[in-house]
């Protein structure tokens, strides 16, 4: 019995360190490839578990991911830059062992332990993201200008102050933050609770990142229509409360978030989605060129340097996705999604656990916009997903038997 109360301590723990560590991803060590924090948090739990260590039977919607990256990485074999290849083939090979460990930390833990450990980074995340934006601020003056400028949690871009935080992008920063979000969103009960959505809804907006802040506007859309009248009404108290204390931040650091908000609306038919448009433009155009294989893992951005001399990726993981692995790796990266959607909604947890759903819908249109081949947060967010998955299936197998018996 102590050894049990020992485990379960520990398993709470090592969940709360994981998505923490997670977090910080920004702070890594570079031998080739970036070595995180996570990275060396989870093969420390690996080594010390090893005995007792396995793996939960895979699921569909697991088997179509593995065959996409293997299609993908031998895209690479055939690509005009193996080098870049064999670096994100080692990088797939370390993010999905990462994410097997995952696995079994979640299974050693319970619902309540790794949602508690959800509120409480969430809230320590957006707390600590926040001060470095104020420090940043504080740092590079009250009215602060210029081109690419990181300083502390702030980032100067075209002279808007954006909010980066604990992480490199706030584009990233958004999409890290959405399951915090999402969580916060649907379970407004409490202090914590109520604290942690109002410290993403600030952080979120800080960002300012059109395509990440459009998608939590959506979530929140999506869930006042199935949500009842009571947390309608909770939800417009929120909104209310938000715009007060965005209002009184925005005079406390004499900056102009309207005016900012509008600019970046504006800017959008002039700058063509930060530039995206050329690039996904150009993207299809080397699609074209071979279209059934691709034209190789990693491959986007040597190929535009080439003939730009400028280093950028596609900003959209599902035309990187096309672009690099051909139809055959797309068709497998679809079907996964499609499977995992399917799965969801049979066990579902679009009703027992909505932020589940609600976090995957806003990755689906935040990756419109961003390339996340191997991005950590997608993978503990289907870390977390198959835990829930593999509970409320049981769940609905026991309902099942009770049903026949009766």
């Amino acid at each position: 019995m102590e050894r049990l109360l020992i485990n379960k301590n520990t398993s709470i723990w090592s969940v709360f360190l994981l998505l923490f560590f997670i977090t910080l991803s920004k702070y890594n060590i570079s031998i080739g490839f970036s070595l995180k924090i996570y990275m060396i948090f989870l093969a420390i739990f690996f080594c010390i578990h090893f005995r007792d260590f396995y793996f939960h039977t895979l699921y569909h919607y697991e088997i179509l991911l593995l065959l996409f990256y293997f299609t993908y990485c031998l895209s690479g074999a055939f690509s005009q830059y193996p080098e870049s290849s064999i670096r994100v083939i080692l990088g797939v090979i370390l993010v999905l062992g990462c994410y097997f460990i995952m696995r079994y930390v979640l299974e050693l833990t319970s619902l309540s332990a790794i949602e508690k450990s959800i509120a409480n980074v969430g809230i320590i995340f957006n707390v600590i993201s926040l001060l470095l934006y104020f420090i940043g601020i504080q740092v590079t003056g009250r009215f602060p200008t210029g081109v690419e400028i990181t300083s502390y949690g702030l980032l100067l871009d075209r002279d808007y102050p954006r909010l980066i935080g604990l992480l490199d992008d706030p584009n990233i920063f958004i999409f890290f933050n959405t399951i915090f979000f999402s969580y916060y969103l649907t379970n407004l009960k409490g202090f914590k609770h109520s604290i942690g959505f109002l410290l993403c809804m600030i952080t979120s907006l800080l960002t300012f990142s059109r395509g990440g802040v459009l998608a939590l506007v959506l979530v929140v859309v999506l869930y006042m229509l199935l949500a009842n009248i009571s947390k309608k009404i909770k939800m417009l108290a929120f909104s209310l409360l938000f715009l007060g204390v965005i209002y009184v931040a925005g005079s406390f650091i004499n900056i102009d978030l309207n005016e900012i908000v509008t600019s970046r609306i504006s800017d959008f038919s002039t700058d063509g989605g930060s530039g995206r448009f050329e690039l996904w433009g150009q993207a299809i155009n080397y699609f074209m060129s071979n279209p059934l294989f691709g034209i190789g893992a990693f491959n986007f951005s040597d190929y535009y340097a080439f003939e730009h001399n400028e280093k950028l990726y596609v900003h959209n993981t599902y035309l990187e996705v096309l672009v690099e692995s051909g139809i055959i790796g797309f068709l497998f990266y679809l079907s996964f999604l499609l499977m995992l959607i399917i799965t969801l909604f049979k066990t579902k947890l679009h009703k027992e656990k909505p932020f589940i759903v609600l976090t995957l819908f806003a990755f689906l249109i935040q990756m419109m916009s961003l390339s996340l081949m191997i991005n950590e947060a997608f993978f503990s967010f289907l870390a977390l997903t198959l835990k829930y998955i593999s509970v409320y299936e049981k769940k609905e197998v026991e309902c099942n038997d009770l049903q026949q018996k009766g």
